[in-house]
């Protein structure tokens, strides 16, 4: 699976990386499941993910870092949060599908 990090200057894409999952470490897929604790929300959707990143953003960074080889802080600053949840939403679905870790029960 490849997952994309684009970089904006306003409305513009000036900068596109990409990475593959097959490329993570387990050391990163879990320390992300680990900050974003996905199996502690409620209901899963855009808004709820896209508050919980925002929260873990400092821890996110390096992680963004590992997953995008070259991007810098700044330019993470210059991304947009719905790219971050598809970003984030794959290394979950990489991480239950591939690595087969339990995917979160709702009760």
């Amino acid at each position: 699976m490849d997952l994309t990090l684009k970089i904006y200057n306003g409305k513009e894409v000036v900068k596109t990386y990409t990475a593959e999952t097959i490329d993570f470490s387990f050391g990163i897929v879990e320390d992300i499941l680990d900050a974003l604790k996905f199996e502690d929300m409620k209901t899963g959707d855009k808004t709820e993910v896209a508050a919980m990143i925002v929260k873990c953003s400092k821890q996110l960074r390096p992680f963004l870092m590992d997953i995008f080889p070259g991007v810098t802080a700044e330019e993470i600053r210059n991304t947009r949060v719905q790219n971050l949840i598809e970003v984030f939403r794959g290394v979950y679905k990489y991480a239950v599908g591939e690595l087969g870790a339990a995917a979160p029960q709702k009760n």
